[in-house]
């Protein structure tokens, strides 16, 4: 029985190191179908300044992606919603709620910067070879990923909806502590919205649907610092974004 149970995690240990041998193109095949496949809340937001906004964010981003191959895209949703994922394969779905809620670009981008971390991982395909066991490990490892594309669908728009385990939550908020250093954004920016909603949620709990799916606000703080503390030295810059004329334009889609 040892054996056996020492054989089935010692396959899916083997699974999650070949993940890296699978294409970027799985991610975005998953990614796809199941943006496709889900109900997003609210309308499709077509201003150009709100969206390009988001789109400077992601732009500043990118280029410090270690995960080669992976391109990201931007849908922002009209939805009161405080709330943004990103799907496996670089889909990012971002509401106005969020938008909202930011006293800046920079609290925006933070927030991005740690969804983008979850693709850039790979944390949707770990995910599913964990949940969905020693079958489609085993078809990891043999290069079939077939079985792989179709219950990941599912599983990525579960962890668009729930949150990751607690590794790669914090993870992911290393990770987008490093790649906004890298952009020259200030991290801090993001654990000031932290302290924000942190204050807000003693009078509102659990009204930020992005942070109660997340680790306690106390623990993203201390990761953010600790993170940043062993950078180093860089000069941040503004995001080429004007945010009270973002801020205008939201308004604007509630006729206000």
């Amino acid at each position: 029985m040892l054996c056996l149970v020492g054989g089935y995690y010692g396959l899916l240990a083997a699974a999650r190191a070949s993940i890296a041998a699978v294409p970027v193109s799985v991610d975005e095949k998953i990614g796809k179908l199941a943006l496709d496949s889900m109900d997003l809340e609210g309308t499709p937001v077509k201003d150009k300044v709100i969206v390009d906004a988001v789109k400077e964010m992601v732009a500043r981003l990118e280029p410090h992606s270690e995960l080669k191959g992976l391109t990201f895209e931007v849908r922002v949703m009209d939805s009161p919603a405080v709330n943004a994922f990103c799907l496996p394969g670089g889909k990012i779905v971002v509401y106005t709620g969020l938008l909202r809620k930011a006293k800046t670009a920079e609290q925006v981008a933070g927030v991005l910067s740690h969804e983008m971390a979850h693709a850039i991982k790979r944390h949707g395909l770990q995910r599913v070879t964990q949940s969905l066991g020693i079958v489609v490990a085993f078809e990891v490892m043999i290069g079939d990923v077939g079985g792989l594309v179709a219950l990941g669908v599912e599983l990525g728009k579960s962890a668009a909806l729930t949150s990751y385990s607690r590794e790669h939550e914090i993870e992911a908020d290393v990770t987008g502590v490093e790649m906004l250093h890298a952009a020259a954004i200030d991290p801090l920016e993001l654990a000031g919205f932290f302290e924000m909603l942190k204050d807000e949620g003693r009078d509102v709990p659990d009204a930020i649907a992005w942070l109660s799916t997340h680790p306690q606000h106390e623990v993203r703080i201390a990761t953010i610092r600790s993170t940043l503390a062993k950078l180093g030295a860089q000069e941040y810059r503004p995001l080429a974004i004007d945010w009270d004329d973002v801020q205008q334009h939201l308004n604007k889609l509630d006729g206000e």
